[in-house]
Formats: structure tokens, sequence, C-alpha cells
């Protein structure tokens, strides 16, 4: 019986951990990896150009890569003012803060 109630609560955690990271804006939250892959459709994945750039949403929402919930954000107005956010949520805002050792090129 004790086995079971074990097994029960490892399980449980387990499920909560499954969960992931979700990225919120207002009264939308979306998984991390769905933000990921708009920050790269959005052409934001250099260390040169850490920000996205302004693109409209039309060539976002119209690529056959763009991830299933991003499709009703499509719809509405404001979209590429919120693809735009999402990506600023999920980039670091000096990209030369991770650089540990003197060896990094491009940090100060």
């Amino acid at each position: 019986m004790r086995e079971a109630v074990v097994l029960i609560l490892l399980a449980f955690c387990f499920l909560q951990e499954s969960q992931g990271v979700w990225v919120m804006d207002g009264d939308l939250s979306f998984p991390l990896e769905a933000v990921k892959v708009l920050k790269h459709l959005l052409g934001a994945n250099t260390m040169s150009t850490p920000h996205p750039p302004n693109l409209g949403s039309h060539a976002v929402c119209s690529n056959p890569h763009l991830p299933a919930e991003f499709l009703p954000v499509c719809e509405r107005e404001g979209a590429s003012a919120l693809f735009n956010r999402l990506v600023d949520i999920i980039t670091p805002p000096d990209p030369c803060e991770i650089c540990a050792n003197a060896a990094c090129t491009g940090c100060l």
C-alpha cells in the first residue's frame, strides 16, 4: 500500500514537471519551445542582432513552420507587436552578459 502511494506521488511530480515553461503576455501564454521557433522565424536568433526585425505578421503567419499555438494570434489585430514582445521576453537584453571568460569575442 505504501509503495502505491509513493508511486502515485512520483507520477504526480513527473506530470507537473512535464508541463514545461510557458511565456506569458497579458492573458495569453505560449510554450517556451513555440516561442523559440517564433524567434527563429523572425530572424532574431543571431547574437549580432538579438532583437527581431519589424516583420509584418503576414510574413510570419504564412510560414508553414509557425507553431499551431500562434495561428489564433494571426487573426488578431496587433499580432506582429505581440510576436515581437514574446521574442523580447526570451531574449537577454545584453547578449554579452553570458560571457564568462576573456576569450569570448564580441564582448567588451
